[in-house]
C-alpha cells in the first residue's frame, strides 16, 4: 500500500465546495492527481479549478444524504474512471453552533446531522467500493472530529455534531473490520482546529494548512489490522 510523490492517484472527494474539502483538491491538483469531486452545491473558487484543470478534475452534483443521487453520481464516475485510489469522505454538516444547553436545544436539526455526518459517508462507499478495490491505494478516508472523542470529551454542548462523528468512528471501525480482508484500509481521521464556516475564525490554522497535513499524512502505508482513529499529526486518538 505504499505511495510515492511520483504515483499519481484518483481520488474522490465529497463537500469540496470551500473548506478542506476545496483545499484538498486544489493541492492534489496542483500534485499531479487526478481529483472527482462530489458536491451539492458549487462555488467561485470551484468554478476556478474547473478552469485551471479542466482535464483532471472532475465535478458531480449530488445530495450525499440522497441513496438515489449518489447512486447516480457513482454511475457516472465509472463511466471515466475504471478505480479509485483514495475516498475521502469529507462533506459534513454543523447545524447547532450556537452551542446552545441542553434546555434549548432545537431537536429539528439532529435527523439531518446524523444523515450527513454518520450515515452519508456509508452511502458513498456502498456504490464506490467496486472502484475502491481495484485502486492501487485502497484507501476510505472519513473525516471524523476530535469532537468524536468520547474518552477526550470535554464539551458541555454541541450533541448533534459530536454524537454524529462519535457514529461515524463507530461506523469506520465496522468497516474497517469487514474491509481489511479485501485489502481496503479505512481511516477516520481528526484534520485539525481550522477556520472555516464550522471551525469559526480563531483556528490556529487555514484550510490550506489542514489540507497539507492531511495529505502528507495520506501519503503514509498504513497497516491493514492497524490503527484507524488518526489527528493530523499521525497520532493515535482515543475512542
Amino acid at each position: 500500500m505504499k505511495s510515492s510523490p511520483k504515483e499519481f492517484n484518483t481520488i474522490l472527494i465529497t463537500g469540496t465546495n470551500r473548506g478542506l474539502g476545496l483545499a484538498m483538491t486544489d493541492l492534489y491538483l496542483t500534485q499531479g492527481h487526478q481529483v472527482l469531486v462530489i458536491i451539492r452545491h458549487t462555488s467561485d473558487s470551484l468554478q476556478k479549478l474547473m478552469k485551471t484543470y479542466s482535464e483532471s478534475l472532475h465535478v458531480f452534483t449530488a445530495d450525499v444524504g440522497s441513496e438515489s443521487a449518489v447512486k447516480s453520481a457513482l454511475a457516472e464516475i465509472s463511466s471515466i474512471t475504471q478505480h479509485i485510489d483514495i475516498l475521502i469522505n469529507n462533506a459534513a454538516v454543523h447545524l447547532d453552533p450556537q452551542r446552545l444547553p441542553i434546555e434549548q436545544v432545537d431537536f429539528s436539526v439532529y435527523t439531518r446531522t446524523f444523515l450527513i455526518n454518520s450515515v452519508a459517508p456509508l452511502i458513498v462507499i456502498k456504490y464506490a467500493l467496486p472502484l475502491v478495490r481495484r485502486g492501487k491505494r485502497k484507501l476510505i478516508v472519513n473525516i471524523s472530529s476530535e469532537a468524536g472523542s468520547i474518552g477526550n470529551c470535554w464539551r458541555k454542548s454541541e450533541y448533534a455534531y459530536c454524537m454524529s462523528k462519535a457514529a461515524l468512528n463507530m461506523a469506520s471501525r465496522i468497516l474497517q473490520n469487514d474491509m481489511q480482508k479485501q485489502g481496503v484500509k479505512v481511516l477516520a481521521l481528526h484534520p485539525g482546529w481550522f477556520s472555516s464556516d464550522m471551525g469559526g475564525a480563531g483556528a490556529p490554522i487555514t484550510p490550506a494548512m489542514a489540507a497539507e497535513q492531511v495529505v502528507a499524512l495520506l501519503m503514509k502505508p498504513f497497516d491493514l489490522k492497524g490503527p484507524l482513529y488518526y489527528g493530523p499529526d499521525g497520532k493515535v486518538m482515543q475512542w
